[in-house]
């Protein structure tokens, strides 16, 4: 960060970068799980029906919207830790802390565990491993999990200006 400011960056245009850096990054990811997906559904498919091509294309913007609001939460991460082992320790560490504190809360305020932000962020597209233990799966995009999810990604980026804004370099 530092450099950056020196090299005439202000702290603006370093976040900027660096969010437009995992905007591109989710882009690349999304686009590139979409080219995937088709090629191997035209090589397995004995017979192409454009029907069936672009059905639950919808999965693909909260895709790239979960992995945004990941990435976003790196990033803030990042900034008010400005150590990167410890960074991605506590990265792994809040997904351990949101489970122990979603069991503990799970039987007085079940309500509240959709706000959780990594569970808002794992809502938007659910592994469909559950699929394969004939349970049910959620075959759609939940309008509000990606509500939630979009105010988290605002408030991760907004959090990230405020530390960048008044720290001192």
């Amino acid at each position: 960060l530092r450099q950056n400011i020196i090299d005439g960056l202000s702290r603006w245009e370093f976040l900027a970068s660096k969010i437009l850096t995992n905007l591109l990054l989710s882009l690349i990811s999304v686009v590139l799980i979409f080219i995937i997906a088709l090629v191997t559904g035209f090589i397995y498919t004995p017979e192409i029906n454009w029907n069936y091509v672009f059905t639950d294309i919808e999965f693909y913007p909260a895709y790239l919207l979960e992995l945004f609001t990941f990435l976003s939460y790196a990033l803030m991460l990042g900034i008010f830790v400005q150590r990167s082992g410890l960074t991605i320790i506590l990265l792994l560490l809040s997904y351990m802390l949101e489970a122990i504190v979603k069991a503990n809360i799970d039987d007085y305020f079940p309500w509240l565990i959709p706000y959780f932000p990594m569970e808002s962020i794992s809502a938007l597209v659910p592994i469909p491993f559950y699929r394969y233990a004939f349970q049910e799966i959620q075959d759609y995009v939940d309008p509000a999990a990606v509500a939630i999810a979009s105010a988290w990604m605002i408030l991760f980026n907004y959090f990230s200006y405020l530390k960048l804004k008044r720290s001192d370099l």
